[in-house]
């Protein structure tokens, strides 16, 4: 029997986080775990995400970057992200002025927390037959390791999703209202400067 996770481990050592990503590809070869996907996540200074793929020390990165980590990754990194703040920055304005009050519940707010600000982490989604088989290879790379059920990731990423469209659909039937308002005070203003020339004539 095993668990399916997806775990977040956070390094200071940007070295150490690539030599983790090894370590973790190492255990799936060895069956020790079961890496369905798994990749290397920095932020800047800006608080953009990036996934570097490339070089030797960025073991499987590139083939393993897609399914629910590379949809993880790029909600948070995304527009979305932007909307709950888990970006660094913040959408502000009109329907998109809503982030959480309180985040402490968000999965994705923790993992994004897990990638501070110049910082470099290791996403994975994993089939852990022991835990604490990648508890040990993560804290022997200097790593400090997150971990939530890949369902709850999955349902909250779901949700995101469907807060995200509504708040779309509010901010774009709040811009159609606001140019309406805009087009009929354009026209009352046209109407009001043609009756003041009749009037003058």
């Amino acid at each position: 029997m095993y668990e399916h996770n997806v775990i977040a481990v956070s390094f200071e050592d940007r070295s150490k986080a690539y030599q983790a990503l090894s370590e973790l590809k190492g255990a799936g070869l060895e069956g020790r775990v079961e890496v369905l996907s798994a990749s290397i996540v920095t932020r800047d200074e800006q608080g953009r995400l990036d996934t570097p793929e490339g070089g030797d020390a960025v073991v499987g990165a590139a083939t393993w970057g897609g399914g629910l980590i590379g949809l993880m990754v790029g909600v948070i990194g995304g527009p979305i992200g932007m909307l709950f703040g888990w970006t660094g920055g913040l959408l502000v304005g009109g329907a998109f002025d809503i982030r959480r009050a309180d985040d402490s519940d968000s999965v994705l707010g923790e993992i994004s927390r897990y990638i501070p600000l110049g910082g470099t982490a290791v996403v994975a989604e994993v089939n852990e037959y022991a835990v604490e088989i990648v508890d040990t290879l993560m804290t022997e790379q200097g790593g400090t390791v997150y971990r939530r059920p890949a369902d709850v990731v999955l349902a909250e990423l779901e949700a995101v999703e469907d807060a995200y469209r509504t708040a779309q659909k509010e901010a774009d039937k709040a811009a159609r209202q606001q140019r309406r308002a805009e087009r009929r005070q354009n026209a009352e203003e046209r109407i009001a400067a043609l009756k003041e020339k009749l009037d003058a004539a």
